[in-house]
């Protein structure tokens, strides 16, 4: 399930350059929700170090990042590797899940990648 043709092809862009193994989920909820933004599609070079095929914490803090974007990262983050955040940084489903999030779905949807 794709919001649209732009986030299904990024997402198949991002796990191309990745060079992931069609076993490895945790990438594939990572990139499939660093697709489904502007934002995060755009700066994916803050968020995802090809090269090394690691997150790129520093992302989070990126001026660039909208109540939408950060919610989107902090999921995809958390759905890679569990990375929950440093000290204050909340990650609850109360701020990921908020009832007016036109994403919402797709949110679920990245849990289920990872978890299916």
């Amino acid at each position: 399930m794709f919001k649209d043709e732009k986030h299904k092809e990024y997402y198949e862009k991002f796990i191309s350059k990745a060079r992931i193994s069609k076993f490895d989920k945790e990438r594939k909820s990572l990139f499939y929700l660093l697709s489904l933004l502007d934002e995060t599609r755009n700066n994916i070079k803050d968020l995802y170090d090809f090269e090394n095929n690691w997150i790129e914490h520093e992302g989070l803090n990126k001026g660039w990042q909208t109540s939408g974007s950060i919610k989107v990262s902090k999921l995809a983050f958390n759905l890679y590797n569990g990375w929950s955040g440093e000290d204050g940084d909340n990650y609850s489903p109360l701020e990921l899940f908020s009832v007016s999030d036109e994403n919402r779905e797709y949110l679920l949807e990245a849990i289920r990648v990872r978890f299916n």
